[in-house]
């Protein structure tokens, strides 16, 4: 089966495609933060990536792979208030940071994306693994790239995907030792991390993306 590397064009796609990927899933993440939190996380998760959709979609054609990227991130955080829309708008312009220059993402390009995140996200959050925070799945999906050989960037994103997946669901054994939900201690146990979950289900629709873009070129 044909598997390509992301374009630009390709990413403002892929963009796209997580975000009604997000708007799908806005009251299960919303029934999720209510359990540790205020109940709105699927509403601001599906708020950003609208206007991080919105604002791709207008970038002229000439925009490059780190523009993108870097737009995408600073649209976000102007459309959400709290730590998430910091957190991942950090994230993202960070992406963009790592990849100045490059012309398309393949599996090495994929990994120092996700790298850049992790880093730009310990930076800003001050969270450790087994904080029960977003960064539980982003830790583990870079851990889980790293245990592997680079091959192509599909394999890459699986491999990714399901390390965010294990990362996320370990949250709910973890009690809350950061951010609002930390109040509730060991009383958040049982619960996964909203914001985990949401990482997950960012890399599985950019899994998604890629397999339907590899399927149709065969």
């Amino acid at each position: 089966m044909p598997n390509r590397n992301i374009t630009a064009p390709d990413l403002r796609r892929m963009i796209c495609f997580v975000a009604e990927a997000i708007g799908k899933e806005e009251a299960h993440l919303n029934s999720l933060d209510a359990a540790i939190g205020d109940g709105d996380h699927g509403i601001t998760m599906r708020v950003g990536f609208e206007a991080v959709k919105a604002k791709v979609s207008g970038l002229d054609a000439s925009a490059t792979i780190d523009g993108i990227l870097a737009e995408s991130g600073t649209a976000f955080m102007g459309a959400t208030g709290g730590a998430i829309g910091v957190l991942l708008g950090k994230m993202l312009m960070a992406a963009g940071a790592s990849l100045k220059g490059k012309q398309e993402i393949g599996a090495a390009e994929f990994q120092s994306l996700l790298a850049s995140m992790e880093t730009a996200l310990v930076a800003t959050g001050k969270a450790k693994p087994g904080d029960k925070t977003l960064l539980d799945a982003v830790h583990a999906a870079n851990q889980a790239l790293a245990a592997e050989p680079l091959q192509d960037l599909l394999t890459a994103l699986r491999i990714a995907r399901e390390g965010a997946r294990r990362g996320a669901e370990s949250t709910a054994q973890m009690p809350a030792r950061i951010g609002r939900s930390s109040r509730l201690g060991d009383r958040a146990l049982g619960n996964p991390d909203p914001g985990a979950a949401s990482f997950y289900i960012i890399l599985q629709s950019m899994t998604e993306f890629v397999e339907r873009q590899s399927s149709s070129a065969s």
